[in-house]
């Protein structure tokens, strides 16, 4: 792992999702988590779940991340990557 990684990635990605909330995804601070529970998404699995729902399509994962939470580009790309990188450690 990239020592360029945030601990909140590390934490993310090393461990099952559990019970975990949205805002424990990088790149989801408390605004965007705010925003997807507006959306009825409030735990990280529901979001794994969006971006298994799309196939795995990160392109289309960032923007529905941005549509639907306001996420910046920056915000939506760490998410995305954060997602990518638990499916290929847990899946």
């Amino acid at each position: 792992m990239s020592s360029t990684t945030s601990q909140k990635f590390r934490d993310f990605t090393s461990e099952p999702l559990k019970d975990k909330d949205v805002s424990e995804v990088p790149g989801i601070g408390p605004k965007l988590s705010s925003n997807l529970q507006g959306s009825g998404i409030t735990k990280a699995y529901e979001l794994l779940g969006v971006y298994l729902t799309l196939l795995k399509d990160k392109e289309y994962f960032q923007l529905w991340i941005r549509d639907n939470a306001g996420a910046n580009r920056n915000q939506a790309k760490q998410a995305c990557d954060a997602i990518e990188a638990f499916c290929s450690q847990f899946l």
